[in-house]
């Protein structure tokens, strides 16, 4: 199947009562519903995938120098992918980030796509393609 992730960020200030009195039940450029959105497809057909909430994640990359670094971030929900090659695919987002999560399914398409509602208002960082993590969180050694 294919996997497409969509993290979007909920504009606290919007307003149904003003979308339903003026604009028919839509946003308008004055009263934006949702501020962004990324969205992912992963990259190889997909095998199976879970939604693990409360995990730790482990955020590893290189620093500018190339030496590697490793940090276990609390309190994530992960999406956790068996994509056809084996290689193990992971994206993760602060729970308290997570306003609400949805997905639908296209069986004609083979496809499946999974929503992030991201609360408007909470700092966070997204130091690669599906992770966000707030900045409580985010390793104080990668903001230097």
């Amino acid at each position: 199947m294919n996997l497409h992730l969509h993290f979007i960020l909920v504009n606290a200030d919007f307003n149904q009562s003003i979308a339903d009195d003026f604009n028919d039940g839509q946003e308008s450029e004055d009263n934006i519903k949702h501020l962004w959105e990324d969205e992912l497809l992963v990259n190889e057909p997909v095998i199976d995938f879970k939604i693990k909430h409360n995990e730790n994640f482990l955020l590893k990359g290189f620093y500018a120098d190339d030496k590697p670094f490793s940090f276990e971030i609390p309190d994530v929900s992960i999406v956790d992918c068996k994509i056809k090659s084996g290689m193990p695919t992971q994206f993760a987002v602060s729970k308290k980030l997570v306003k609400k999560t949805e997905k639908t399914v296209d069986e004609k398409k083979n496809e499946t796509h999974f929503y992030f509602y991201l609360k408007d208002g909470l700092p966070f960082k997204n130091p690669m393609p599906g992770v966000y993590i707030i900045n409580k969180n985010f390793p104080k050694e990668l903001t230097t």
